[in-house]
């Protein structure tokens, strides 16, 4: 949906002496590609920390040091500092940093140990949580999700929808499809309106230590290791009007 079909339904609606509200506006893309930057310069975190997946209760990374190295991954992402926005915006900024910090928290205390079978703080399981602990502080306003091919699932609640799945397979898996570029729209989801925003994630030299090779095999339930640059998943995210 383009701007300026946006317009001409406002102005239609004017005409016909209707109140019209848009579908979506500028600010919900902003607040979704925000959370999606955020949630990935948070998780970065932990690939640049290796302590931090294997024994994160002795890493020596508390929460503070944490949101202070995804500040700067933001940063380098980017281009511009970290700062609290206004509007919905900042709203959702805030929350997901709380969301980040209980899941920090709790793990890094050793309050949550639900980890993977060798107590590893893998990067998609702190996603998982991030996301899941977002849902909960918005109040079910707004949700975040990882999400992949099913190739390449490991945790079933991850597996991607029927509008995920689309775009996955009948957008970003395509050759014309401009790499790295997200897909947004407004959609049905769990039964109501949302906009939602999904965003590509390849993977990367970082990536391989887990995704690639005999490493690859021993996490993966499908066995099926990634290859640097190739589509890994991708990062959803719903806004319900």
């Amino acid at each position: 949906m383009t701007n300026k079909f946006v317009s001409f339904v406002i102005l239609l609606g004017f005409v016909l002496g209707l109140a019209v509200t848009p579908a979506w506006s500028s600010e919900d893309e902003a607040v979704a590609n925000e959370l999606t930057t955020l949630l990935k310069a948070s998780r970065a975190v932990l690939v640049q920390n290796k302590p931090l997946i294997k024994n994160p209760q002795k890493a020596g990374i508390d929460v503070n040091k944490f949101l202070s190295i995804t500040y700067k991954n933001y940063e380098k992402a980017t281009g511009k500092k970290f700062e609290k926005s206004g509007g919905n915006v900042g709203k959702a900024q805030e929350q997901l940093i709380q969301a980040i910090e209980q899941v920090v928290g709790d793990v890094v205390s050793g309050k949550d140990t639900a980890l993977d079978p060798q107590g590893r703080f893998l990067p998609a399981i702190f996603a998982r949580k991030a996301a899941s602990k977002f849902g909960e502080v918005s109040g079910g306003k707004m949700t975040l999700k990882l999400t992949t091919r099913d190739e390449y699932l490991v945790n079933a609640s991850n597996k991607a929808d029927a509008w995920e799945k689309s775009v996955i397979d009948g957008k970003f898996l395509k050759q014309n499809w401009k790499k790295g570029q997200s897909y947004s729209e407004v959609s049905e989801h769990g039964g109501k309106k949302a906009f939602r925003l999904i965003s590509p994630e390849y993977y990367k030299k970082g990536c391989m230590g887990c995704h690639g090779g005999k490493n690859g095999a021993k996490i993966h339930a499908s066995k099926m290791p990634g290859l640097q640059g190739q589509l890994g998943g991708a990062i959803s995210v719903s806004i319900y009007k």
